[in-house]
This record gives C-alpha cells, sequence and structure tokens, in this order.
C-alpha cells in the first residue's frame, strides 16, 4: 500500500503541481501569441488596466483596500508594516495578480477555442476505428480575425471534417474558411476567421487581382481574393441551382481571362439562346454558338486543332504548347448549360447523334488538351451521370459549385455537402482546386460596365487585317509583323470557320 498523508497521495499532489506548472506555460505561451494580434480596443483596456493597478498601488492604497474586505487577515498592523517598504515591493505583488490575470484572460481565448474545437469533435462523432477523437494540436493567430490550426487527425480523412463543417463552427463561433490537407497525412490545418463574406463583390474591386495572362478572379473569400491560372487547371466544372450566378460567374471569369490573355480564343457553347455568352458575340476571338449541331462541328474543329498541335509536339520532341513559340493560340471551350448539349430532350434523330458526337469529343478534349493548351469549362445547374459522364468528371480538378438543393449534388460536385448548406446568397459559392477549398463570394458586373470592357477589348483589333471570320488572334499579331517586313505564318492550322 502507497503511503499517504491526511488521506491525500503524495502522487496526486505531484500530477497536480505538473499540471499546474504545465497549464501555467500553456497559458503563458497562448497569451503571447494572442497579444501580438490585439486589436486597438484591447491594447487600449489593458493600458489603462495597467495604469489602474499602478495607481492603486501608491500609498499602499491596494492593501488597505484588502483590510477593508478581511480585517481579520490584513490587520491594520500587517497593512503598516507593508507601509513601511518601497513602492516596488509594495506594487510587485499586485503587478504579478496583474500578470496572472492578464496571462489568464488572453490565454484562455486560444484555450477555449481549442478546447471548443475537440469537444466539437467529440460530439459530432468524429472519430477513428478505435474510437479516438483528433484534436488540436497547435493553434496560430494570422490576424485579429484569423486563425489557423494544425489537427492531429488520428487516422481521420479530411473528407470528413468537410462533411462537419457546420458541427465545427457551431462549437467555435467562427466561420470555417477553408480545411487544408497536409504532406504527412496525420495532420490537416483548419481556417478559421470571425469576418464573415461581403454578400456582393464588385468586378471592378477585384478583378486587378488577376494580372497575368491565365490568370482570372474566382472571388473573395475570408481574408483574401482566390484567383486561379486556366493554364493550371486545366479544365473546370460550374454548377448550383437557377438563380445562384452560376451564369454571371462564367460570364465574368471569360471577360476577366479576354483582358489578361490578349490571344485567346474563345468558344462559347450556349444553347440557352447565347444570352449568358450574348456580350461577347462582336468580338472577333470569340464564337457564340447556340444551336446542337453547330456546336458539335466546332468541337470537331478544336479536336482536329488538338491533333495538329500534337504533331507539333511530336516533331519538336516537347511536353506542352508554347503558345508564343509554337504560334498556336490559348482556346477556352466554355459550355454554358451542358446538360442542353449531352441530353437534349425533344430533338430529332440527328440532334442526338450530335449530342452523342459533342459528348466522345469533350471526353478526349478533357483527357489529351491540357498539352494542347485547349481548356474545358463546363457549366450545369446539377452534376449527374447523365448531365456530364463520369468519364468527363474525372478529368476536371476544378470546381465551383454554387448553392445545390441536394446533399447528393453538393457531393457530386466537391465531394461534400458543403455546397447545399451555403446561404442562398446569389454569388456565394465553394471553389475546390485539388485539395484547396474556399467558401467564396464571385463579382458582379452588371450590363453597362461589362459593354464598356468589352468595348475596349474590341478595340485590339481596330485596323488589323481579319483574314477569317473568326481569325486567331496571334495570327493578326504576325500579320502585323509581316506588315514590319517579318514573315508572317501563313501555314499554321485555323480553328475558326472560314468565309
Amino acid at each position: 500500500m502507497s503511503k499517504k498523508s491526511n488521506g491525500i497521495d503524495p502522487k496526486d499532489i505531484v500530477i497536480g503541481i505538473v499540471n499546474l506548472f504545465k497549464g501555467a506555460i500553456s497559458y503563458t505561451y497562448y497569451a503571447g501569441k494572442e497579444s501580438k494580434y490585439l486589436s486597438r480596443a484591447g491594447k487600449v483596456n489593458l493600458l489603462l488596466f495597467f495604469a489602474i493597478a499602478v495607481v492603486w498601488s501608491i500609498k499602499n492604497t491596494h492593501f488597505w483596500t484588502l483590510h477593508y474586505f478581511w480585517p481579520d487577515i490584513f490587520t491594520q498592523q500587517f497593512v503598516r508594516n507593508v507601509g513601511m517598504m518601497s513602492w516596488f515591493a509594495q506594487f510587485l505583488p499586485l503587478g504579478v495578480l496583474f500578470f496572472a490575470i492578464t496571462v489568464y484572460i488572453l490565454g484562455n481565448r486560444s484555450i477555449s477555442k481549442i478546447e471548443g474545437i475537440n469537444s466539437g469533435f467529440k460530439r459530432a462523432g468524429i472519430k477513428n476505428a478505435i474510437g479516438k477523437h483528433p484534436f488540436v494540436k497547435e493553434l496560430t493567430n494570422l490576424t485579429p480575425f484569423r486563425q489557423k490550426l494544425l489537427i492531429d487527425t488520428e487516422g481521420v480523412p479530411a473528407e470528413e471534417f468537410e462533411s462537419k463543417r457546420n458541427y465545427i463552427r457551431s462549437c467555435v463561433n467562427s466561420q470555417v474558411e477553408a480545411i487544408v490537407e497536409q504532406d504527412e497525412p496525420k495532420f490537416i490545418e483548419l481556417f478559421l476567421t470571425k469576418k464573415l463574406l461581403p454578400k456582393k463583390i464588385a468586378y471592378a474591386n477585384v478583378s486587378g487581382k488577376a494580372s497575368k495572362a491565365g490568370d482570372f478572379v474566382v472571388g473573395q473569400s475570408y481574408g483574401r481574393v482566390v484567383t486561379q491560372n486556366l493554364f493550371d487547371l486545366p479544365h473546370m466544372l460550374v454548377a448550383g441551382t437557377t438563380g445562384m450566378g452560376k451564369s454571371y460567374f462564367l460570364r465574368q471569369m471569360v471577360l476577366n481571362l479576354l483582358e489578361n490573355t490578349p490571344n485567346l480564343q474563345v468558344f462559347a457553347i450556349d444553347l440557352k439562346e447565347g444570352i449568358t455568352m450574348r456580350p461577347f458575340k462582336d468580338l472577333p476571338n470569340v464564337k457564340v454558338v447556340k444551336e446542337i449541331s453547330e456546336a458539335s462541328e466546332v468541337l470537331e474543329k478544336i479536336r482536329a486543332e488538338m491533333k495538329e498541335r500534337f504533331k507539333v509536339l511530336e516533331k519538336e520532341g516537347a511536353e506542352l504548347i508554347d503558345p508564343v513559340k509554337h504560334k498556336r493560340d490559348p482556346i477556352l471551350v466554355v459550355i454554358d448549360e451542358c446538360s442542353l448539349l449531352y441530353n437534349p430532350s425533344k430533338v430529332s434523330e440527328i440532334g442526338k447523334k450530335a449530342a452523342q458526337k459533342a459528348i466522345e469529343i469533350t471526353d478526349e478534349i478533357a483527357k489529351l488538351s491540357r498539352a494542347a493548351c485547349i481548356h474545358l469549362v463546363l457549366g450545369t445547374q446539377k452534376i449527374t451521370k447523365e448531365t456530364v459522364s463520369t468519364h468527363i468528371q474525372e478529368n476536371i480538378e476544378g470546381r465551383i459549385c454554387f448553392k445545390v438543393t441536394s446533399v447528393q449534388g453538393s457531393a457530386m460536385v466537391v465531394g461534400t455537402k458543403i455546397a447545399r448548406d451555403l446561404p442562398k446568397i446569389k454569388g456565394r459559392a465553394i471553389a475546390k482546386f485539388g485539395v484547396d477549398v474556399d467558401e467564396v463570394q464571385t463579382p458582379f458586373i452588371d450590363k453597362d460596365e461589362i459593354k464598356t470592357k468589352i468595348s475596349a477589348i474590341g478595340k485590339r483589333f481596330e485596323g488589323k487585317k481579319k483574314p477569317h471570320q473568326q481569325p486567331l488572334i496571334s495570327d493578326i499579331s504576325y500579320q502585323e509583323k509581316s506588315d514590319k517586313g517579318d514573315v508572317a505564318d501563313s501555314s499554321r492550322p485555323k480553328v475558326g470557320p472560314s468565309t
């Protein structure tokens, strides 16, 4: 039997002291981190608290106050004896108390959040096969409103955390900005923010964030503007229920790309009478297609161009088309409401054959076209095997999902139910590129502004020769060079239909 003193096990005393010491270190550590990102009001309150402590300690006032409340403990004789000591000696115990309270208040902000997260994991039922719950390994303040948590997953996959975002959000009273997988599978990073996303973002306020060729703005996320590069994707899927902003997003994305990438060819297949892409129809480097039969023909021409580019790569021993070196423009194929193309209803046999052909060509483009600098963006209200085949889906890494009405619809696009849980705000979406997942407010541009910007893009072509109804931008620029004495490249395959 172990020896006990007055019924208390000495080991318990040692354990208690150790735990107290660990707690003090933990609170001090997180208090130091919290102090770096105190708000202005927090800093003012802290200085005010310190000033009160200094003034209160003058002439032994704090001990006389203690005597007033506890005269049996802090006797008059005790207070007089202390009053004989220097001011610093009198202030020291009050300073220690001040420091301890400050450390507790600041450290408790992080400690409480960590405990809330850990508790949330348990309440949400996030655990591994043997019942162990994940826990917070480290918390880092990135800004006064934004934090990063390193989570030891205990073997729980990241998808499980994604599916329980709402539980985590409610436990810490913060928005879950992103859940990011790490190279080491044991850990994930959880980004939290106190700031709410705005309900509307003006295109003019964020478009400048996308500045180089191939860049476009995805939207405003928590603490940053999310951008992507078309050449890095290389394909993207955009989904969402009617009225949530899918078509507006496609329009501003095309505009952003045209502004940043002057030699970009855009083939916009818009079977809703060309309504979404109508503003671009007069640009010489954009072709808007409104009929299934014509869409099939255009896709066939793009496939032929893709094969020609493969011949160039084979001849030169290259892996990727360089638009400048190989004189082949980047090509963007945008198909809005692709379900109308791939799964049409009430069409003739000829229309059905054209639809089947479109599916086959799109599948081939999705698989092979990255090396050829040909990029695909599909827009649809919902994703099913019927609207977009699984073969095509498997080759599209970039995903944008506006609010959908079902868990299944959300899972098909971004892998979890998160898009179903989005607030009913037009333009609000989930952006998923690889392992990065962000909730974003996509930009909005009104009709007058888009007309002005498209007019500015059109002026680039004024006075230039247009050898085709759908010329290639770089063909025009090469022709310009020939006017200056250089030789234009006339052997290059032309994608657009000739007159």
